[in-house]
């Protein structure tokens, strides 16, 4: 009776192969922190400027209504984002899960595993570029918030 999952030989080269993927997963679980803390902050930086704007007098609205307006705008971003880098962590998940399926039950997973590592990857590749495009938007805020009201 040949099994595959008994070979140590299979079950080593396996192992070998989900060590990318665990290194993916870390790297992600920062970055993920990280996107997490920044949509904190913003949260918490929309609530101070909705309560000015409704302690504001009418005539001094215009900016406050922009802050917020680019507020909104880096939260969907950020939630972008943290949506890309976990959907990234789920697919190498499920990488990971077929190769020791493949490996236990004689599966040929090569392609799949191909195919979902490469879409965790952009996932990933396009989270980065969502996140520089937040940052960009945070110095405009922050020239927005030390703009006096006179400017």
């Amino acid at each position: 009776m040949d099994n595959l999952g008994m070979n140590p030989v299979n079950l080593l080269a396996v192992i070998q192969a989900s060590i990318a993927p665990v290194v993916l997963i870390s790297g992600v679980g920062l970055l993920l922190l990280t996107l997490s803390a920044r949509l904190g902050r913003i949260v918490d930086r929309t609530r101070l400027v909705a309560a000015e704007l409704h302690a504001a007098p009418q005539g001094e609205r215009g900016g406050l209504d922009h802050q917020l307006s680019v507020l909104r705008h880096r939260a969907r971003l950020i939630r972008l984002s943290l949506t890309l880098s976990a959907s990234a962590v789920a697919l190498v998940g499920v990488v990971m899960t077929l190769l020791f399926l493949g490996l236990m039950l004689g599966w040929n997973v090569t392609l799949v595993c191909t195919l979902l590592f490469v879409a965790a990857l952009t996932c990933v590749v396009v989270a980065m570029f969502v996140f520089v495009r937040e940052l960009s938007e945070s110095l405009v805020a922050l020239e927005l918030s030390i703009q006096s009201p006179r400017d």
